[in-house]
């Protein structure tokens, strides 16, 4: 893990485990945000992998269709904790081939730590020169050097998100296979 991010991890006080209805509340309130403020997106943009679910919510909310995806992160390796593998900097791996000149954007991720990523990410659109672009996030910490134009809540403790788990007897993909040289049955 790099240092800084290390640093960043230490900060959270504790952890909050956030629920299907604590995501479906605040990702209505980031569209009732937007509305208020009278932003209409042409194209809305998600940060993979865990802002694709607020991303592809407000999507239907708003029945736009334009949804697309972006992967940046620091992430090297997936892990079950918050002690990943991670780079020094975000990297942006997958980039999105659709013209965005003279839209408006929207960018979803579910939350920012340091706000580097988002940082990068708003870097990189300007280089597609659309009209706007805004972000939401679902959660901000409040050490995050980006402040995004949408949040629904500041944290400082470190969130569960629930599409992280399996439940309802879905089988953990993650689980291993073969016990004792036997492939277990279900």
């Amino acid at each position: 893990m790099s240092v800084g991010a290390y640093k960043l991890y230490k900060k959270n006080k504790g952890e909050i485990k956030i629920t299907w209805e604590d995501v479906e509340r605040d990702t209505l309130h980031i569209v009732h945000a937007m509305a208020k403020s009278n932003f209409k997106p042409d194209v809305i943009i998600s940060l993979a992998r865990s802002g694709l679910i607020p991303a592809a919510m407000i999507s239907y909310c708003l029945g736009n269709k334009q949804l697309y995806v972006i992967k940046a992160d620091f992430s090297k390796t997936q892990t079950n904790d918050k002690m990943q593998d991670l780079r020094s900097r975000p990297v942006l791996s997958q980039r999105i081939k659709r013209s965005l000149k003279g839209l408006k954007i929207l960018v979803v991720d579910e939350m920012t730590v340091s706000g580097e990523t988002l940082n990068l990410v708003s870097k990189y659109l300007k280089t597609k020169h659309p009209k706007q672009v805004k972000f939401a996030v679902l959660y901000q910490q409040p050490w995050s050097k980006f402040k995004p134009d949408y949040c629904a809540r500041k944290l400082t403790a470190w969130p569960l998100y629930p599409w992280k788990e399996l439940r309802n007897s879905v089988k953990d993909p993650r689980e291993k296979l073969v016990v004792t040289g036997k492939i277990k049955k279900s």
